[in-house]
């Protein structure tokens, strides 16, 4: 599912899903300037779903450690939250 939407500052855009245990979630987002960060079941602070993650696989996606309601939240890099300025952005959120 692809998504559109413009953060400020330090505030960030969630999206909720649905997933089963062993599922794999890959994000991809449009803007360098902002980060994803996953929570939800099984995970004990948050999980960052950037490109460059150590989180992630060879493949660039993130294997769900539990079935249940995970939130995505789309916020700017703590550099550029400071500048408190509109971005845009767009994400791809893919479950397999």
């Amino acid at each position: 599912a692809r998504y559109s939407g413009v953060i400020k500052g330090y505030d960030y855009d969630t999206y909720n899903f649905q997933a089963r245990k062993g599922q794999k979630v890959h994000v991809s987002i449009s803007n360098e300037g902002a980060d994803t960060y996953l929570f939800g079941p099984g995970i004990s602070d948050s999980v960052d779903l950037s490109r460059y993650s150590s989180e992630l696989d060879d493949n660039g996606q993130y294997t769900l450690p539990a079935s249940g309601k995970y939130e995505l939240r789309v916020l700017q890099t703590r550099n550029e939250a400071r500048k408190n300025k509109a971005k845009k952005y767009s994400v791809n959120i893919q479950i397999k």
